[in-house]
């Protein structure tokens, strides 16, 4: 150590001795806190002198890189590099760090900026398959609109592929003429108007005005299967939010009193405080920990939330209304009540949050989630419940307005999945239907996938296997999660007689069933199977890429709420799309990533995957 460095050491020595308090020996607390930012260089410099593990060779271009991705990641402001603290940080852990400015930052964003759309471009026109679309509009904090657009596909090497193309600026008017113009622009700018196979929007008047000039002027560019008959996709999240939305303004009286309850105690601290002490008194007549949550008029599933979570705590709640005379009396009676609107409302809760994940295949899942959303409405007007009574009548209409006809691209899903296909038609419809209309609905669905099916034929060589191509998208991992299977699970794969077989079709539906198992990859399956049946594995390939909903679109507004907010107001529109695309892209290499490294570690340690999965 060089002598200079030792005298600097030397001089802030008072830090390790002691001194006589009270009779006693003690370290003055001062003289730890109270060393050096100079001394703490010297000792990282010495550090990595000292330790050739540690020895790494500064790179300042990684160094920016890697600073900015955690920017990015993190959602980290653009100052952040020119923060003081932060730089004392970095110069502890290496003294060689350089400086790097706002400025230095931004060139660089724009620059992966670029990187990501070349990745996106040349991904879109490689693949053989088609392209569906999801998109949304979104106001910021700072009253302007933007507009993000997704695209949906699955590459040659049949995995899963989600990219945001477009989180940009939408200037008014809104209406379905401007949003056509808008998105017709986006789709030129990257030149994918001819792949275009679907499109999943809300049931905004807007949208379905837009849609229409669009499904025109995409089929003339490129002629859409069977006429545009599948073109425009309705958001399943959204019309089952439509759908409880309308229940639940025939909310009971009971609810609308816990509500008040919990506003109460979550407004005031003396009551925070007296709540916990409640749930201590309870003992073991409560298992409830944690807090109450108050509930969000324009989000129905935290009406959800709330009494599940009063009801986990009853005891505790009935015991501080005893203490606190200002709060209403919720009788056993309302409690009942209380509870069975909870238990209505728990299949819708599962069937969201289903419908609302972005990790995992969905729509195999459309036809029996909508199905059983059905049959519990039906079944509902012989509830005993009166409170449950109200709310469904209401939900019913609001049902048969947007499903009373299912969707049959999306319906064809559950063909396509090996586990299920024909016999699984028949076990849903017949738990709603009669045998005679159960058999029209199933051969409807029949006859339509046929349809489809020749009209692939008739635009592709049947002959050619599909080929397959280096991806770095990851494995699939796109199973249905456990949820899901409580929807089939009176499924009987051996309930249904077989077909004859006139064509593929047929021949692929009479194939003995798939095994269900937690390890099933459908988008395995078909890749296996595009040898054997070529044009099936091709509609395979579009019809499995629909998203039935789009949250895709939705989550680029999460992550422009963190980017666009009150304390950076000031950002460009051509900022916003620059931060906004690269944190997607981000977000999407590092899942990748993480899913890549718990497959190995799956690998590596099956037993242990085995205890933490149950």
């Amino acid at each position: 150590m060089a002598d200079q460095d030792q005298q600097i050491l030397d001089s802030n020595e008072f830090a390790e001795k002691e001194k006589i308090v009270g009779g006693k020996k003690r370290t003055s607390a001062v003289g730890i806190i109270m060393i050096s930012l100079q001394k703490q260089m010297v000792l990282g410099r010495y550090f990595v002198q000292t330790n050739p593990a540690s020895n790494v060779v500064y790179d300042h271009d990684t160094y920016v890189r890697m600073f900015a991705e955690s920017i990015i990641y993190h959602g980290y402001p653009l100052s952040m590099v020119e923060h003081i603290k932060t730089i004392d940080l970095h110069r502890y852990l290496n003294p060689n760090v350089k400086d790097i400015s706002r400025y230095t930052i931004t060139k660089y964003l724009m620059g992966e900026h670029e990187r990501y759309k070349k990745i996106i471009s040349d991904r879109l026109h490689s693949i053989s398959s088609h392209i569906c679309l999801t998109c949304d509009g979104w106001t910021a904090c700072t009253s302007r609109a933007y507009f993000a657009l997704t695209a949906h596909f699955i590459d040659n090497d049949w995995k899963v592929n989600a990219f945001l193309l477009n989180f940009r600026r939408f200037p008014p008017p809104h209406d379905g003429e401007s949003i056509f113009q808008f998105v017709k622009s986006l789709l030129n700018e990257w030149d994918i108007e001819k792949k275009v196979f679907s499109i999943t929007l809300d049931n905004a008047s807007a949208n379905d005005k837009m849609v229409e000039k669009l499904r025109k002027d995409v089929h003339s560019s490129s002629p859409l299967p069977l006429d545009d008959k599948y073109f425009h996709i309705r958001c399943a999240a959204h019309i089952l939010n439509l759908i409880v939305q309308k229940g639940l303004q025939m909310i009971d009286s009971s609810v609308k009193k816990l509500r008040e309850v919990v506003r109460s105690i979550d407004s005031s601290d003396a009551r925070l405080s007296a709540f916990d002490k409640a749930i201590l008194d309870c003992g073991d007549r409560t298992s409830f920990r944690g807090k109450l949550v108050l509930d969000v008029t324009t989000r129905w599933n935290s009406t959800y939330n709330m009494i599940r979570r009063a009801l986990d705590a009853k005891e505790a709640i009935d015991l501080l209304i005893l203490r606190e005379r200002k709060l209403e009396m919720i009788f056993d009676e309302e409690w009942e009540t209380i509870g069975n609107i909870c238990d209505f409302l728990e299949p819708f809760y599962d069937i969201t949050e289903l419908f609302s994940g972005t990790q995992y295949l969905t729509s195999n899942s459309y036809l029996a989630c909508v199905i059983n959303i059905e049959k519990l409405l039906y079944d509902s007007h012989k509830d005993p419940s009166n409170a449950v009574r109200r709310m469904a009548k209401p939900m019913w209409e609001k049902f048969d307005k947007y499903w009373s006809e299912h969707s049959l691209i999306l319906s064809f899903r559950l063909l396509l999945d090996p586990r299920y296909k024909m016999a699984c038609l028949n076990d849903l419809y017949s738990s709603l239907y009669v045998p005679v209309a159960v058999e029209g609905k199933v051969n409807e669905i029949h006859s339509a996938f046929v349809a489809l099916y020749e009209c692939y034929a008739k635009n592709s060589q049947a002959h050619m296997v599909v080929q397959h191509s280096v991806s770095d998208s990851g494995p699939s991992n796109l199973n249905r999660p456990f949820k899901a299977k409580k929807i089939l699970k009176n499924f009987n794969p051996h309930s249904c007689s077989s077909r004859t077989a006139k064509s593929d079709v047929d021949s692929y539906l009479n194939l003995p069933f798939v095994v269900d198992h937690d390890g099933f990859d459908i988008l395995e399956y078909w890749k296996a199977q595009s040898v054997s049946y070529p044009t099936l594995a091709l509609m395979a390939r579009d019809i499995l890429a629909i998203p039935i909903t789009s949250i895709a679109s939705e989550s680029a507004f999460s992550a422009g709420g963190q980017i666009l907010n009150k304390l950076r107001s000031s950002l460009l529109p051509k900022n916003v799309e620059i931060w906004g695309q690269c944190e997607f892209g981000c977000l999407v290499l590092n899942q990748r990533r993480m899913m890549k490294k718990f497959l190995v570690l799956r690998e590596r340690q099956p037993q242990m995957m085995l205890l933490m999965s149950s």
